[in-house]
């Protein structure tokens, strides 16, 4: 059985944060995972901290650059439905629309999604992708972090005690990209992801270089980018002999867990490399016929 604990519902940043530099302090954002943990005797907390009503951890809004910043409060399916992240990062509203059920979605966080730093986060490589940096509240004020800086391994984060994860700033896309997200899991519906992949394609320049981002999850120890696959895709046109080397390199860079309880490593090996071809194939129209490719 849960052992017990104190509760404390923070009304501000600044509440929340001193709360949070207590040992044994957890925090309470949607509970999604939380609560399952806490019954299933994973975590004992000595306090959890409730911050779903802080209004300095909502909102969708348009940064002076032309980005986006995203309140760590925001739910999925919040994203899922945003016009702004529909029309400029949809394979956010991709990710965010396939997590869990709808009862999940309109709990789950996207701040919690990432404060979780599982590997196989539905949000994670889509944000790897967008060059996402992380905004932190703490005792010493506020700072701000590349996603990559963020996640440090499973399970583990760069929040030092006291600090919450406030929102995420996303930077605007190269002009003329699109991006895509992709994932498999053992059975439709609410089940975690067994591999995931996001993409980011620009448009090609006379040569057929492009700006091309891809990154993975539940391969890694944590969401990331594949630099060396996509170094492949980058140098020229996406003709069928480039997209092969890549789908051989990807295979070779990911580390995925052998005890993994949603597919074999051979198997994400195998789907990795798929679902980057196929997200390529929806981004930049791939003709294999022809191995050159048509514009966005």
């Amino acid at each position: 059985m849960p052992g017990s604990f104190d509760y404390f519902r923070a009304r501000n940043l600044v509440e929340a944060t001193a709360a949070l530099k207590q040992e044994g302090a957890v925090v309470l954002a949607g509970g999604t995972d939380l609560l399952v943990n806490i019954r299933g005797n994973k975590v004992y907390p000595q306090l959890v901290v409730d911050i779903k009503g802080l209004p300095e951890l909502k909102g969708i809004r348009e940064t002076r650059e032309g980005g986006l910043w995203i309140g760590a409060l925001t739910t999925m399916k919040e994203i899922a439905i945003n016009t702004l992240i529909q029309e400029r990062y949809k394979a956010l509203a991709e990710a965010a629309s396939v997590m869990g059920c709808f009862e999940i979605r309109v709990r789950a966080t996207i701040g919690g999604n990432i404060c979780n730093a599982s590997p196989g986060a539905e949000t994670g490589p889509v944000l790897a992708i967008l060059n996402a940096a992380v905004e932190i509240g703490g005792p010493g004020g506020r700072r701000i972090l590349p996603l990559e800086q963020f996640l440090l391994g499973p399970g583990r984060t760069a929040l030092g005690q006291g600090e919450v994860l406030v929102g995420f700033i996303l930077p605007p896309l190269p002009s003329g990209s699109r991006t895509a997200y992709l994932r498999r899991s053992r059975i439709k519906g609410m089940d975690l992801a067994a591999v995931s992949v996001a993409v980011l394609a620009g448009l090609p320049d006379s040569e057929g270089k492009r700006e091309i981002r891809v990154a993975a999850g539940a391969v890694l120890a944590t969401p990331a980018r594949v630099g060396t696959v996509e170094e492949i895709l980058k140098q020229g046109p996406l003709t069928y002999e480039r997209i092969r080397q890549a789908r051989d390199r990807f295979a070779e860079v990911i580390a995925p867990r052998a005890g993994s309880l949603r597919a074999t490593p051979e198997y994400k090996q195998e789907m990795v490399g798929q679902l980057m071809e196929m997200a390529l194939a929806k981004l930049a129209a791939l003709e294999y016929r022809l191995e050159e490719v048509a514009t966005l």
